[in-house]
């Protein structure tokens, strides 16, 4: 199957100019006229934050509608005799100040949607004779929208199910979250935490200074010198041309090299199961199926041009995974794609997709579409931030932070505590594992790790362990750190999740492990949590698509910063 984010955002790619969309005609419609009621959460430091939902109307023949600014009623734009025509309708939904209840608003069935939340002031779309959707523009310094704040998220929602996904492919901006209610459980996704923009640019500066490169030039400032928005380099090299020139040409030329004597087999994951290619007279060629010249580092952050223009499906899906390892910059220590990738080798190159690895780094549970096929995955992990079900109840989307999270940070938060200040254990010391005051699933075993002791093992999917009374003090923490050990087989891998109240709670953040060599191999794994205080009970859940244990952990802590 061709990447689900290709298909979903064909028609609203961002170029250069305003956007374009045209009706997409399908062969079928939705024959009922069902609702989904969606919260808007505003997690800002602003009372003045709008949203816009938009789709194509199943119901109307796939027409273009957008939700009023009442939250429920459609309007459908007529086609007009010009192009750059307003809308004819108030569509900017005003959420409710911060701290407040969230806006609830109905969403019918709409397909290849986009939620839109801008910060400060309204957005502007225009609509061309079609009727054609103009939508906000990065790239286009004249677009109406430049200078203000906004990001957006992804969604269908038709007669089979609800789909939805944090995007960065084009820019990364104002955080999006996402807690979906079904009747088997929540499904989270926590987005960029708060502060995470400017956490993102940091580090692209950082990586301008080590390798020379155009990174830094990804940011885009307001007019008081503050991070605006952080351009994936695919958009800022539609808007600039000469950014990244040849930046990847040593990686691809030792790809190709590569492969001229070693076969690459790509699985299709799909019915055409897997494909071998070689590289013979500078082209990587499949046998009965096409054809690949080398790319150019344009074309691997784009994923769209030439060679990754396909004729057919199958080509199509080999595109996917091709573009997926370049960004990725796996092909080297990988033959097999994609299932003979390592998550913990990504990115791993001196030169690589940093925007990719700088967004998943910080990202609070490292989800969320860096790229356009970053759905493309080995089996049982996915890094896309999506929720998905046929049965969805509600969809709480929250604006501004992590859901849970806080939009401020600490004067003092550099300051890293020994304990808390209440009367339960000091989340800023070392936790044991073993400590644990409820548990799921493991079991304890001696540790040969430094200090000995014993370490919690035989951890599996939906295996959980929890610890009350964990004293997080007034400061807070935002880092999360844990010993860990895999063993796990190839293709094995999960989450380590931090939790709060329950198994199910929201997740504060996570990191994704495989193999680290052994069930005695440990490693010191951080990551970036939503900011939490006072004194909790925390719980450590464990996912992953393969049924296998795949984690061991010693102890673990919390940090400040």
């Amino acid at each position: 199957m061709i990447s689900r984010r290709k298909l979903i955002s064909a028609s609203i790619a961002a170029v250069a100019a305003p956007v374009l969309l045209t009706t997409i005609r399908r062969s079928a419609s939705a024959s009922t006229t069902a609702t989904l009621p969606v919260q808007l959460a505003n997690n800002t430091s602003s009372a003045t934050v709008y949203a816009y939902v938009l789709g194509l109307d199943l119901n109307q023949g796939n027409s273009w509608a957008f939700l009023e600014a009442d939250g429920s009623t459609l309007y459908h734009p007529p086609s007009p005799s010009a192009p750059g025509a307003a809308l004819g309708a108030d569509c900017a939904i005003a959420l409710n100040a911060p701290g407040s209840p969230a806006k609830t608003i109905y969403v019918p069935h709409l397909a290849s949607g986009r939620i839109y939340f801008s910060i400060g002031s309204k957005l502007t779309f225009l609509v061309n004779p079609g009727p054609g959707i103009a939508m906000p523009s990065v790239s286009n310094p004249t677009d109406p929208n430049i200078a203000t704040a906004y990001s957006f998220c992804e969604f269908t929602y038709d007669t089979t199910q609800l789909y939805a996904n944090i995007s960065y492919v084009d820019f990364a901006s104002v955080p999006i979250s996402f807690n979906l209610q079904t009747p088997q459980g929540a499904q989270t996704v926590n987005g960029l935490p708060a502060g995470g923009l400017e956490t993102v640019a940091s580090a692209l500066r950082a990586q301008a200074a080590t390798d020379g490169s155009d990174w830094a030039k990804l940011i885009v400032t307001n007019s008081s010198g503050a991070t605006l928005r952080v351009l994936s380099p695919n958009t800022a090299i539609t808007a600039n041309p000469a950014l990244f020139s040849g930046y990847l040409d040593s990686y691809i030329d030792q790809v190709w090299t590569k492969y001229q004597s070693t076969d690459l087999v790509i699985d299709t994951q799909a019915s055409w199961g897997t494909t071998t290619g070689r590289v013979s007279n500078g082209v990587l060629s499949f046998p009965g199926v096409g054809s690949f010249a080398k790319p150019s580092t344009a074309a691997v952050f784009n994923c769209s041009s030439a060679p990754f223009t396909t004729g057919n499906d199958e080509m199509g899906n080999l595109s996917a995974r091709l573009a997926a390892a370049l960004n990725r910059t796996t092909l080297l220590a990988d033959a097999n794609q994609p299932d003979g990738e390592n998550p913990s080798a990504f990115y791993a190159q001196a030169r690589t997709n940093h925007y990719a690895r700088i967004v998943h780094q910080t990202s609070t549970d490292h989800l969320g579409y860096a790229f356009p096929y970053d759905d493309v995955h080995p089996a049982g992990v996915d890094f896309e931030g999506r929720v998905q079900s046929a049965s969805p109840t509600s969809l709480t989307i929250s604006v501004g932070a992590a859901q849970g999270g806080s939009t401020t940070t600490s004067a003092s938060a550099s300051a890293t505590p020994t304990s808390g200040t209440g009367t339960g254990t000091g989340a800023f010391g070392t936790i044991q594992a073993e400590s644990y005051s409820g548990q799921s699933g493991t079991q304890t075993e001696t540790c040969s790790d430094t200090n000995g002791g014993q370490d919690v093992g035989w951890i599996a999917n939906g295996d959980w362990l929890s610890y009350s009374g964990i004293d997080f003090g007034s400061t807070g923490a935002t880092q999360f750190q844990a010993r860990v050990a895999s063993g796990a087989a190839a293709g094995v891998s999960g989450l380590v999740q931090v939790r709060l109240n329950s198994p199910t709670g929201t997740v504060l953040g996570s990191f994704s492990l495989a193999s680290t060599g052994g069930w005695q191999t440990w490693q010191t794994v951080p990551a970036t949590i939503t900011r939490t205080t006072g004194v909790q009970t925390v719980y450590l859940t464990f996912s992953s698509g393969q049924p296998a244990d795949f984690v061991n952990i010693n102890w673990f802590t919390f940090k400040a910063s």
